[in-house]
């Protein structure tokens, strides 16, 4: 019988079944890492993450932030609180609304978290509004939409037409910092917003900022719910640049005021000079 021939692979074949072998064994590690990667939840940035739509987070999870605990019965009293009225916030808002009398107030530096350029804030000429928000969110109720009414109307007004404003979010110290200043600052948003639909108010009179827990407004309790508020305040003239001029004085009498002789300076929101009631034919 004739032997049979048994067939062998020839060995540039083993070669090069070695060598893609070899790759194969090094890419393997860097394969397994990128589908790691691939299918790991993304982490939310805590710079533009809207507040209430981070999804449940497990318990103990580290790095989370949850909201303060909810709290119904003081919800239904925010709920039921009532603004000023219009006109009462255009008292507290308008530049000449009681003739500035003494000093006026130094303005504050404010960076507003809009992005904006850097602003100042006439303290003297703010107010401090209760707006009802859902829980954990910066959603406007129905009962919010009420509360800001006197707000719209004010801000239609002659008296504070030309003006802008400053709408900044304040939270109480529940909850995490940055939570808060993010949630503040949503809900300042919501609003600026809310006023431009509804009442048409020009929204590039509008800034708005957040301020978080940072400015209590009873600082003695910053866990009370009196710090959390919308505060609408006063925008300052730049200090540079400002519109400077000289009221001409009557002709044939002087006035008694002696501030009809030197230039008016209206940053600082310079009141009118009171006329004299001496007779100009004395």
């Amino acid at each position: 019988m004739g032997a049979i021939e048994r067939s062998t692979p020839a060995r540039g074949a083993r070669t090069v079944t070695g060598a893609a072998t070899g790759r194969l064994s090094r890419l393997a590690p860097m394969l397994a890492m990128g589908a790691v990667l691939a299918l790991a939840p993304a982490r939310a940035n805590p710079l533009t993450e809207v507040p209430g739509t981070r999804p449940p987070a497990a318990e103990g999870e580290a790095g989370t932030e949850a909201p303060p605990p909810r709290d119904e019965v003081a919800e239904r009293v925010e709920a039921g609180a009532v603004n000023p009225s219009a006109n009462a916030i255009i008292r507290s808002l308008a530049p000449f609304a009681d003739g500035n009398p003494g000093r006026p107030a130094a303005p504050v530096a404010v960076s507003p978290g809009d992005g904006g350029p850097s602003l100042r804030v006439d303290p003297a000429r703010s107010v401090d509004l209760t707006v009802f928000f859902a829980y954990d969110s910066a959603r406007l109720t129905p009962e919010a939409r009420i509360q800001l009414e006197p707000l719209g109307q004010a801000l239609q007004s002659r008296e504070l037409a030309g003006h802008g404003f400053l709408i900044a979010g304040h939270t109480d110290a529940a909850g995490g910092l940055g939570y808060n200043r993010r949630l503040s600052l949503a809900r300042a948003r919501a609003v600026r917003a809310h006023l431009a639909e509804t009442y048409g108010i020009d929204p590039h009179r509008l800034r708005i900022h957040g301020w978080g827990p940072g400015r209590p407004k009873d600082p003695a309790r910053p866990f009370a719910r009196i710090n959390r508020r919308v505060e609408v305040s006063l925008i300052a003239p730049a200090p540079r640049g400002a519109l400077r001029f000289i009221l001409p004085a009557a002709e044939g009498c002087a006035l008694d005021d002696p501030r009809r002789q030197r230039p008016l300076d209206l940053d600082d929101f310079g009141a009118t000079p009171t006329p004299s009631t001496q007779s100009c034919t004395e």
